[in-house]
This record gives structure tokens, sequence and C-alpha cells, in this order.
């Protein structure tokens, strides 16, 4: 699906400054809240245990639906649609807004229902109703709209600011396992400030002026008739990384939930860097989208990122990720560790599937992103109902790592049918980073068995042989990454 007629690519759209610039503001702010994020679930379940930490998990895993069908892909498209015609912000806000309003109101009643039916008993209905708000306070989310005008640098900073307010209050409140339903409210009100500084933000800086957001619903039927493969091709997605989790909370208990969603939460902290990488490159990708040539290069320079980025850390979660798991977690969460090693592998995985899949819902093939995650979604659900009942939580991961290997495939294989902007040459590009990771991994694999005790001396060794690799293979990035520190002296 084309962009639309109207929508003009502004001048000079490809600017590296810019993408570096947002890439590494969101990507700072990022890392600072990759550390809270993880001094937070350390500490949550120490105080709370794998049983609540499983109730409240579980929750989030349906919510997930829940929130897709109060922002069907409407909010992607809306990006879209304003990064490459600036002069739409207005009317796709206030039509984007009016549709999220309707649809979350629609969400929560679901919500409602659900937890009036208590499907799984306890306290689960009244921790779901609880943590089902925020469908309703993010009906209110713009943060799309300063992603289209590449405006991300300074609501990072306030959402990091909102975060680490968050520390006083969790360690005031959340003390044992009782303390659940608070742990699950925690957050909502911090949800709300920030999105009401977005909000203030673009008014401020004129993206927006005061009387411009008036939800809306007329036209409404075109943008949903875009957004309804993307909103499916999402759905696709929460099923791959979600079902193997509500399986088995109906087949294993709470406890098993907690752990396998421990190790899940850990390995994907990684996709701070992937979302801010992909925040600052798809309003160029979509801008560049009728221009083969630049459509090319950027894509091309976008998937080598994602490699590079997502395949070390794979390595090495792959290699010592259950000592990390330990000394966060502590003895009763033992059991993660090793799923945690293995769903890392999955990184290298969503890495690549980003970098390739993105390109495709920038250049408005939604359809064909949509039928190659139907696929691996459609393959997930039949694996998780075959091996979760039988293996439990070993069974979700297999699941897990095979959909999203089909996945892979599947995209490397459509961007190869994609003739209008050129073969993507996935395996020159693969090579360099596999061989790098393989001798990351064999490196910490040769120390002495009572390495072990010591994780950080496996990490460094895992990044020293890491570094030595790239500077041999991809010598553009030492030299970038050299230039970048002497600028900064």
């Amino acid at each position: 699906m084309s962009l639309p007629a109207e929508a003009v690519p502004a001048a000079n759209p490809y600017r590296r400054r810019t993408i570096a610039t947002n890439f590494l503001a969101m990507s700072l702010v990022s890392g600072s809240l990759l550390l809270i994020g993880i001094f937070t679930t350390a500490y949550s379940r120490r105080a709370l245990g794998p049983s609540a930490i499983g109730q409240v998990n579980w929750n989030a895993a349906l919510l997930l639906f829940l929130t897709l069908l109060a922002s069907p892909g409407i909010a992607t498209i809306g990006q879209r649609d304003v990064a490459a015609n600036h002069k739409r912000t207005a009317s796709m806000a206030s039509l984007v807004l009016g549709l999220q309003m309707v649809f979350a109101l629609v969400a929560y009643g679901m919500v409602v229902a659900i937890a009036l039916l208590d499907p799984r008993s306890g306290r689960s209905s009244t921790l779901l109703m609880v943590q089902g708000l925020a469908v309703l306070i993010n009906a209110g989310n713009l943060a799309w709209v300063l992603q289209a005008h590449q405006r991300m640098a300074g609501p990072a900073i306030a959402s990091l600011v909102l975060n680490l307010m968050q520390i006083p209050a969790l360690l005031a409140l959340v003390h044992e396992p009782s303390d659940v339903v608070v742990f699950a409210a925690l957050t909502l009100p911090f949800t709300a400030a920030l999105i009401g500084y977005n909000v203030w933000y673009l008014q401020h800086h004129g993206i927006l002026r005061r009387g411009d957001l008036r939800p809306r619903l007329a036209s409404a039927g075109t943008l949903l008739a875009q957004a309804w493969p993307l909103a499916l091709s999402q759905a696709a997605v929460l099923l791959i990384y979600n079902c193997g989790a509500i399986l088995l909370g109906f087949t294993h208990g709470d406890d098993e939930v907690g752990l396998y969603t421990t190790a899940y939460k850990l390995m994907f902290i990684s996709t701070v860097l992937s979302g801010s990488m992909m925040s600052a490159f798809f309003p160029v990708l979509a801008q560049v989208a009728g221009d083969p040539a630049q459509a090319r290069r950027v894509s091309g320079e976008f998937a080598t990122l994602m490699v590079w980025m997502g395949l070390p850390i794979a390595a090495l979660g792959f290699a010592c990720g259950r000592h990390v798991n330990d000394l966060l977690f502590g003895a009763q969460f033992a059991a993660s560790g090793p799923y945690f090693e293995w769903m890392c592998l999955a990184i290298g995985f969503t890495f690549l599937n980003i970098g390739l899949g993105t390109p495709l819902l920038a250049w408005g093939h939604q359809t064909l992103h949509l039928k190659i995650l139907a696929l691996a979604a459609t393959v997930s659900l039949a694996l998780n109902a075959f091996l979760v009942p039988r293996y439990g939580g070993w069974g979700a991961v297999a699941a897990f790592l095979a959909s999203e290997a089909l996945a892979v495939s599947l995209l490397a294989f459509a961007r190869q049918r994609l003739v209008e902007f050129g073969r993507h040459p996935l395996l020159s590009m693969l090579a360099a980073p596999v061989l790098c990771c393989a001798a990351v991994v064999f490196a910490i694999e040769m120390l002495p068995p009572s390495a072990g005790r010591y994780w950080w001396l496996q990490v460094g060794v895992g990044a020293a042989v890491l570094g030595g690799c790239m500077l041999l293979f991809e010598r553009r990035i030492a030299k970038a990454a050299w230039r970048l520190v002497r600028r900064l002296r």
C-alpha cells in the first residue's frame, strides 16, 4: 500500500546527524531507564516472590491484546503520514485521539467483563481491573506525533525523570506479597503524567496549537482501512511473545508463570535499544519511500546496525545469562536462569526481525508484513498448545525460538522479492556478526569452571573478544566511535 498522494516528502529527509542525535539521546535515556528497570524488576521479585509476579505478568500478557484493541495500528499509520507531510499533524492527531478514546472504553469494558468471570480465581480479577486502567490512560498517548517530527530528546528525558520518581514510591510501598495490588497500581499516575507532559511539549514547541486537538471520527474508515493489516500484524507479534505465558497460567500455575516471565522480561530489556533505533529511523524510512536508491541505502544501514546490536547481546546472554539472573533475583528465581540463557538467542532473531520488517511498514507493505507474522503466530500457537502442557516453561521457550526463526526466514525472503528497493544482501550482512558471536561464546565456554562464580569476568572476556572482532570485520564502526570520542573531547 503506497503513501497517500498528498504526502510530500520533506527536503533532504535523510540526515544522519538528526538520526544520530535522536538515537543517542534516546539511547542514553533508554540506558538509564534500563538500569532503573533492572533495579525495580529485581526489587519487586525479591519482595513479591514467584507466585505474585506470576499473577501480575499473566494479567499483563492478557492486557497487551486489549491494549492493541485500544489502538489498533492507527498510531503507526498516523506517524508515517505525519512524518511524510507535517501539515497533517493537527488533523491526524485529532482523528487518532478520537479513535483511541472510543476503543479504550470498549477495551476496558472487556477488562471488567473478564474480571467478573474470574477465570483464574483469587486476587487475579482485582489485579486485572487495576492494571487495566492503563488502557484508559494510554488513550491520550501522542508520543507518535513527537516521533514523526523527530522531537524525541525532551520527552525521553521527562520519561527518565518520572521513572526515577517511581523508585522511592516502590521502596516505600512494596515490601511483601500482600502489596501486589499496590505494585500493580504504582505506575499509573506516572504514566498519566508523562502523557500530559507530551501534550504540553507539543503545544509549547508549536507542533500543535491550543484548540488543534479536537477528538473526531470523520475519515475514521480510511485510517482504519490502512491500519487493520498493521493491527493484525501487532496481534500476531503479541501472540508469538505472550501465548506461552498465558497457557502456562492454565496448565502449570502462578509459580511457573512467574519463573518463565521473569526470564522473558529480563530478555526483553534489550529491546530498549531496538526501540530507540526504530524510533529514530522510522520517520526517515517513511520519507524516502518514494526514492528507491535512498530507501535501499537507509534500510541497509538500519538492518546492519540492528544486527550488530542484537547478535552480540544474544551471545553474551546465552553464554553467561544464568549468573546475571541469579545475581538480580536471588535463589527463589534460580530456575529462571536456564530459561533466560536460551531465550537470549531470540534477541538476535528479534533485532533482525525489526531490521528487516520495519522498512516494510514504513514503505506501506502492511499486508505483506501481516501475512508473514500471521504464519509465524499460527506456528507459535500450535507449538505452544502441544509443548507447554507437556514441558511447561521449556515448551514455551522452544515455541518462542521456533516462531522467531521462522519470521526471520520469511522476512528475508520477502525483502528479496521487493525488486524496486533492491535485493537485500542478508547472508553477507550476517557473516561477520555471526562469526564474532561464535567467537564470544567459544571464549567464555573455554574459561575454567571456577570462572562461573565471577560473571563479570565472563562478560569482560566476551566483550574484549567482541571488540577485537569488530575491529577486524567492521573498521567503519570503530572509526565512527573514535570520531565520536574526539568530538566529545
